[in-house]
């Protein structure tokens, strides 16, 4: 493992012999949904036979809600194990936040710039050659981990776990012994908690404190309660909590424990999906389609059914569909609220849904420019000053306060026209704002900030669109919108947060709602669930091993 993440895996290549099909990379072909088809509309030929496929068919092994990225990816990795799927998506094409859209010739993702362990031997390069579409992906590595713009200054965060650490102590000498201390201690919190077991039992848990001090420690603090121990200087407090919009919260609310594992998964590198993230969508689709799965777009679960406590299936289009198993990739407050009602789950599951909390929003804002933008990188985290809870309540008074703008034409020039480059601003954002009044000031607002990092981008403008939280629910149906999946409180991390399995007989959840978010962890979460599943049912080998 490298040091420092959690995320990496290694993979048996022994599967079920009688149930996993070949693992040979799959082809493009009768299983695949073209890009162009699936951008322009809900349908395709290829898609027409899946159709086709159901009619006739409407007993299923596995039934997924949702076709996010963690849907897809319990679906592909329960497909890999011979399990026939289907996959019901309410928008007109899969994805979820990482469904791209396209408008004059330019290419958007909506919300997933870059992931990370796509590099030999990471996490999604194991997982897509684990089924069989690794080949379906090209990936280039980011220029920079991040640059960091607070006011005047700006900081260059290059990869690497010790050239990070360094160019944190070169922009801040005086304050080298606090930072080299505070991630050592990140370090030294993610070894511990590599090592504890997923369940405690109460006579375990005392041995593991001791055992543990550093996890045991600081699993509950925030992140800006384990800074400040450490460091003095506000501007130097800010850089090393720079990623923080990432997580949706402020260094003083945010978890440290998630913090954590966050930066040091990004911190060996991040890579651009070429083509567009699309392209990893498609894959998922391949993977699912090439051995036998259906999905199905356009196509809301009105209802998951349920037998003595159990799942039988669901209802599409006013019928039922049966299958012993479901998996939500949907928001966990529609699944249980509107899916499954709460009246059948037990009270004190209620109690602890009701009190969990989901994240904020956000405000995305899709631009293209002539400017040469000389001097840019892939993402910059751009602060109007260090003082990042003043910059969070803004945010939650409708500013347009701060921003991670990403220029992926540096990485990717396919992705615009010739002479353009296109850029995007993703912020935090309430989802109780007045957005139909606020949407073109915000919107403003945010263009500005552009150009505030890149000089002259405002005079070569050529196109621009914004999303709102609003936008968001209507595409995803997020509860308020939400970003993030669950608020990444120190209340709400790890343990706290809903497990794939829940107390419904055959339902399981998968994606955000189940684990931190992240690109990353939310497809390690999509295999998580597929591999429950499995284990249920009596597999020993369920292939990659975390």
């Amino acid at each position: 493992m490298r040091p420092g993440t959690s995320e990496n895996v290694s993979f048996t290549r022994k599967a079920s012999a009688e149930r996993a099909p070949a693992e040979g990379p799959l082809s493009r072909g009768q299983g695949s949904l073209q890009r162009e088809a699936r951008l322009g509309g809900k349908s395709s030929p290829v898609n027409a036979n899946a159709e086709a496929r159901f009619r006739k068919n409407t007993d299923f092994d596995v039934i997924v809600v949702g076709s996010g990225l963690g849907g897809l990816a319990a679906a592909a990795y329960l497909a890999r194990f011979g399990r026939r799927v289907l996959v019901a998506e309410r928008a007109d094409g899969p994805g979820g936040y990482a469904h791209a859209f396209e408008a004059g010739g330019r290419y958007f993702d909506p919300a997933i710039h870059v992931v990370p362990g796509a590099d030999a031997g990471g996490t999604v390069d194991e997982l897509l050659t684990f089924l069989g579409v690794r080949d379906n992906c090209e990936f280039v590595e980011s220029d920079l981990l991040y640059r960091v713009s607070i006011k005047d200054d700006r900081w260059d965060v290059p990869f690497g776990a010790e050239e990070f650490v360094e160019a944190h102590v070169r922009a801040f000498p005086r304050e080298a012994a606090g930072i080299r201390a505070f991630f050592g201690l990140c370090g030294r919190f993610l070894e511990e908690a590599r090592q504890v077991p997923v369940r405690l039992g109460m006579r375990e848990l005392g041995a593991a404190v001791r055992r543990f001090p550093v996890l045991f420690e600081h699993r509950m603090r925030t992140l800006g309660e384990v800074v400040d121990r450490y460091l003095i200087d506000p501007r130097c407090k800010a850089l090393c909590t720079a990623g923080w919009p990432y997580m949706g919260l402020p260094p003083s609310q945010l978890s440290f424990e998630l913090y954590a594992r966050f930066l040091f998964t990004q911190v060996h590198g991040l890579y651009h999906c070429v083509g567009g993230f699309q392209r990893l969508v498609d894959a998922f689709v391949l993977a699912i389609e090439s051995r036998g799965g259906v999905l199905r777009y356009g196509t809301p679960v009105e209802r998951i059914t349920l037998e003595s406590g159990a799942v039988t299936g669901v209802v599409l289009g006013g019928e039922p569909v049966t299958a012993p198993v479901v998996v939500s990739g949907a928001d966990a407050w529609q699944t249980f609220d509107s899916l499954v009602g709460m009246g059948n789950l037990p009270t004190a599951y209620v109690r602890r849904l009701r009190s969990l909390k989901p994240s904020l929003s956000m405000f995305v804002v899709y631009a293209a420019t002539t400017c040469d933008l000389a001097g840019a990188t892939h993402e910059t985290f751009a602060f109007p000053d260090p003082d990042h809870d003043r910059t969070f309540r803004g945010i939650l008074g409708g500013e347009a306060a701060a921003s991670v703008i990403v220029v992926p034409t540096l990485l990717d020039p396919s992705l615009g026209p010739p002479g353009e480059h296109l850029v995007t601003s993703t912020a935090l954002a309430p989802f109780d704002a007045p957005w139909p009044e606020l949407k073109a000031r915000v919107e403003d607002g945010y263009l500005g900030l552009i150009d505030r990092i890149y000089p002259g981008f405002r005079d070569g403008l050529t196109f621009a669109q914004s999303a709102t939280p609003l936008t968001l629910r209507r595409f995803t149906a997020n509860r308020d919108g939400a970003a993030y999946g669950w608020e990444n409180t120190p209340a709400q991390a790890g343990s706290k947060r809903l497990t794939h399995r829940t107390p419904i007989g055959g339902l399981y959840l998968s994606g955000h709602w189940a684990q931190a978010a992240s690109a990353l962890r939310v497809l390690v979460s999509g295999s998580h669930t597929a591999q429950e599943i499995l284990r249920q049912e009596g597999e020993t080998d369920v292939g990659p091993r975390w």
